[in-house]
């Protein structure tokens, strides 16, 4: 069984990897229904290559400033990948991939061990089908690395529902330490699905009290050194991102949505839709589930845990992602192969069947919410137009203006870069003070910086950052006009502007800059450009 879970690993990696090479940095959807794109991995890939280059591996950076909103466990991943594989997509990416094929073949063993190898093919094939898998599973992002920590946390138990063994305790208690490392307060839901298990499962199949608490507190002492580090270091930038705005913000609050529909339809909806076929056999699968619970099945009991304490976060956290739905997806794929009609007799060999011509469907209408795409590209149409400027290599600042490229740019290796946006509403109560700290200014503020610039160097240096370099990295232009003076004030800065802007800013671009042309924006590149001194330090295709 060993050699076939190795081979259901390796065969999961080789999809995930073609994938990792092929797409562009953020370079797909998320969310297919509602256009909502991965913009997150080009801020864990800024995190990663800053890291991998400059050696500081206990406080993630962005753009120059603290980036404390989630711990660190996946840029120290992504960054000691980079710094011996080189900043490239695959480099970058090779990590969560290599992570998540194992979880596909954790997946594999535990439903061939409840029922036959057919049945762990099947929930194997429907893992590595899903949408949300292939394409999170395949970026440099937590969400692919949390759920193989918990599918992971979740064969521990499996395996041994007493937590006796070494093996058993200490990879549960990792795997726990490891998610809250990578995404924080979510990383506790594993001790949520142990402590229900030890309430709901059969008296003889599960842990002693201690035990329990044992494995808590290890996987609790074995993250804690890195949040205490960030209290004791950057106290108040950590309280204010990582308390007030990420978790009690965007969890507790009534942060703004990308989406209007009612809570839990939403996640409903997303999932037939990304999914279908995975949804179908899960309900199909559900009235045997319930008669394996009649029987207090350890296995079945066990994953109804696996379910219900993600399914209730993703409905109490107030901020709706379709990303949320993705620890769900392994416990599915074994409650559809595990507990359907087809598990039992030749039947198995029959859903293994439909699990393949499943795969192979998706495979083949990629477009679809529910297909999976090996296609090279991007779906940010603005990324090959910043490559080719990186391309360039001008020693000039660039601003780009709009976030049209789901800062891809930030991962590119150019001289200095900053975004502007134009008449932006301020995101209030769920975002840093970045307009006290300079780092967010006004038009006329960074028309201004040389007076401007030692009044909010101080402010950082109160916050524990002694540094010029984030100061500006977004600018607020309240009009076109605004914007048009901002060029016209900054001869030596090249911009990247949308088409839409043309009409307000033909006039602003002389006598300063060149007009380049690209499709559906236009540069502006100083007449005044400069070569760097050295080649780009990575690709500028990522």
């Amino acid at each position: 069984m060993q050699r076939a879970l190795s081979a259901v690993a390796m065969l999961a990696l080789a999809c995930l990897l073609l994938r990792s090479a092929r797409v562009g940095l953020a370079g797909d959807y998320v969310d297919p229904i509602g256009g909502i794109t991965a913009q997150d991995e080009a801020l864990y890939a800024h995190g990663a290559i800053h890291m991998a280059r400059s050696g500081n591996w206990l406080t993630p950076m962005f753009m120059g400033r603290l980036a404390l909103y989630k711990p660190p466990l996946l840029l120290w991943l992504a960054g000691l990948s980079a710094r011996l594989l080189g900043v490239t997509r695959l480099g970058l990416r090779l990590p969560v991939a290599l992570l998540a094929s194992l979880a596909v073949g954790l997946v594999f063993l535990w439903a061939a061990e409840l029922r036959s190898w057919q049945a762990g093919a099947s929930a194997a094939l429907l893992v590595a089908s899903n949408h949300l898998w292939h394409v999170l599973g395949g970026m440099c992002m937590t969400d692919g690395l949390l759920v193989a920590f918990y599918t992971a946390a979740m064969y521990c138990l499996y395996a041994d529902p007493w937590l006796e063994t070494h093996p058993a305790f200490w990879g549960f208690a990792a795997a726990v330490a490891a998610a809250i490392l990578t995404k924080s307060v979510a990383g506790l839901l594993p001790l949520g699905m142990l402590g229900l298990y030890w309430l709901a499962g059969p008296p003889k199949q599960r842990p002693a009290f201690t035990r329990v608490c044992a494995a808590a507190s290890l996987a609790l002492a074995l993250a804690a050194p890195w949040f205490a580090y960030q209290l004791a270091a950057n106290g108040r930038w950590f309280w204010a991102e990582h308390i007030g705005v990420e978790i009690l913000g965007f969890g507790a609050g009534a942060p703004p949505q990308t989406s209007q529909e009612n809570h839990a339809l939403f996640y409903f909806m997303r999932m037939a839709a990304v999914d279908p076929v995975l949804t179908a056999f899960a309900l199909v699968a559900v009235p045997g589930f319930l008669g394996e619970l009649r029987k207090r099945s350890a296995g079945a009991v066990l994953l109804l845990c696996w379910i219900a304490v993600p399914l209730t976060a993703v409905l109490v956290w107030q901020y709706r992602n379709i990303s949320y739905l993705l620890p769900m997806v392994p416990a599915a794929a074994i409650l559809a192969a595990s507990f359907g009609p087809f598990s039992a007799g030749r039947l198995p060999t029959w859903m293994l069947l439909v699990a393949v011509a499943a795969f192979a469907g998706k495979a083949c209408f990629p477009s679809a919410p529910w297909g999976i795409s090996f296609a090279s590209g991007t779906v940010t149409p603005v990324a090959p137009l910043l490559s080719g400027y990186c391309q360039r290599n001008r020693a000039n600042e660039l601003i780009v203006v709009g976030v049209d490229d789901d800062l891809y740019a930030s991962a590119l290796p150019l001289a200095k870069l900053r975004y502007c946006v134009v008449g932006a509403a301020a995101m209030g109560q769920y975002a840093m003070p970045f307009e006290d700290l300079g780092i967010t200014l006004t038009a006329p503020q960074f028309n201004d910086l040389a007076r401007q610039e030692p009044v909010f160097r101080q402010r950082l240096r109160e916050w524990g950052l002694d540094s010029a370099e984030p100061i500006g990295t977004l600018i607020v232009a309240a009009t076109a006009e605004e914007l048009g003076q901002l060029i016209r004030m900054h001869p030596a800065s090249d911009f990247l502007v949308p088409n839409r802007y043309r009409p307000a800013l033909d006039t602003a671009a002389q006598p300063g800059h060149e007009v380049v042309d690209v499709p559906d924006h236009f540069f502006l590149l100083s007449r005044d450009g400069q070569p760097r001194d050295a080649p780009p330090a990575w690709s500028c295709r990522l």
